[in-house]
């Protein structure tokens, strides 16, 4: 516990420094001074401290609605200054870089304001001015879409897997894969029902949930994976962990996840009988679980047993990075989640500075992985150039 309180003031610490360098950069941009600065001064603080806030009330309030508003608000607010961060930082940079297009807006700007009476000083505080304004602008409207993104949008990802020397009875062989959804602070039942609806409607041979299901605790949401118990596969639904499901009291869940009709894989593997083939199914803990629980540790060696002989053979692993072990092992695909392709800008540029398989399909060695950009999302409810997906996966000769 000391750990974690350790860690959500050195967060709150950061994210100090990055609510309010925003703010006095544009303060100073937009030439506010007198009460209204401390006005905004006092609300920025406000918006920072709502991070312990609302993790305070996750404790203590029983009250969902009273949690939900509160997260919502808090990762909303928190989406919106790392937008606006990366923004003000360009904006600083396009300060010391005198490009001409600047320059010529701030100009046909100048005039206009003084046309209207504006009481400026010249052209480098309207450019100063306009930078500002429109940092401000763009954020909004970023943070506007990726949250339309977040709760509207939910695309089908389809991909042809390419196999060579595929047994005849494996052609089309359909896998409908979701990943990182998150159930937690906002996004609950209502959600996971639209998703399984359009899971429903593609008639899968398969379905597969490659960790990150759930985001807390049993005690609080449980019945908000009620619809997973609905969902309509030939071959049945498996289900591998990801890391937040050890950060949320992963032996609680995993008993309710099975109730719902859900194979799980903790290291193993089923046979499936297809027509004369012989497809194996396995999957593997969350590649940082044994860190938590000693007995959990991933092993794609153990998940292959009894399997050799199949077919073809798939792995479901959370984090892309198991990949490295997998192609060892000697399966063929390796489907997974866990990056959520960055989720939304900035992130999903700088996803590429900590992931080297961040979205969509690849080769390693002889093996191919796919790893799809989550279907929920995690923390702030966006998407901004990282499209949530349910992703259809059909094998075909190469």
């Amino acid at each position: 516990m000391k750990a974690f309180f350790l860690f959500l003031s050195v967060l709150t610490s950061l994210l100090g420094f990055i609510y309010y360098y925003s703010t006095f950069r544009l303060i100073s941009g937009l030439s506010l001074n007198g009460p209204v600065v401390t006005v905004i001064l006092f609300g920025i603080g406000a918006l920072v401290l709502l991070v312990p806030l609302t993790y305070a009330l996750s404790r203590i309030s029983k009250r969902e609605k009273t949690q939900t508003f509160f997260a919502y608000l808090t990762f909303t607010n928190f989406g919106f200054f790392s937008i606006l961060f990366t923004l003000v930082l360009l904006m600083d940079l396009l300060r010391l870089v005198d490009l001409g297009i600047v320059t010529h807006y701030s100009q046909v700007l100048f005039s206009t304001l003084l046309h209207f009476g504006f009481p400026l000083d010249g052209v480098t505080e309207v450019k100063n001015f306009s930078l500002a304004f429109s940092t401000i602008v763009v954020a909004t409207a970023l943070s506007s879409l990726g949250f339309f993104n977040a709760h509207v949008r939910l695309q089908y990802k389809r991909v042809s897997i390419p196999v060579k020397d595929l047994h005849p009875d494996l052609r089309g062989f359909k896998i409908v894969q979701i990943s990182d959804v998150h159930i937690g602070a906002t996004i609950k039942e209502r959600f996971l029902k639209r998703v399984v609806k359009r899971i429903n409607l593609q008639k899968p041979d398969a379905v597969v949930i490659t960790g990150d299901l759930v985001d807390g605790p049993v005690s609080t949401l449980k019945q908000h994976l009620k619809p997973l118990a609905d969902i309509q596969s030939k071959y049945g639904t498996f289900y591998v962990t990801g890391n937040h499901e050890y950060y949320s009291g992963v032996l609680s869940w995993l008993p309710e996840i099975q109730k719902l009709g859900v194979h799980i894989l903790l290291n193993q593997n089923q046979i499936l009988n297809i027509g004369k083939a012989k497809l194996l199914m396995a999957g593997v803990t969350d590649l940082a679980a044994g860190k938590i629980i000693r007995s959990h540790q991933t092993d794609p060696k153990r998940a292959m047993e009894g399997g050799e002989n199949s077919d073809y053979k798939i792995l479901l692993a959370h984090q892309p990075n198991s990949i490295y072990e997998a192609s060892e092992a000697g399966f063929q695909l390796q489907i997974s989640g866990h990056t959520h392709g960055g989720q939304f800008f900035p992130g999903n540029l700088l996803i590429y500075f900590a992931q080297k398989f961040v979205a969509g399909l690849h080769k390693y060695k002889d093996s191919l992985i796919y790893v799809s950009r989550g279907t929920g999302y995690w923390g702030p409810p966006f998407r901004l150039g990282a499209p949530s997906e349910i992703s259809i996966l059909e094998l075909q000769s190469a």
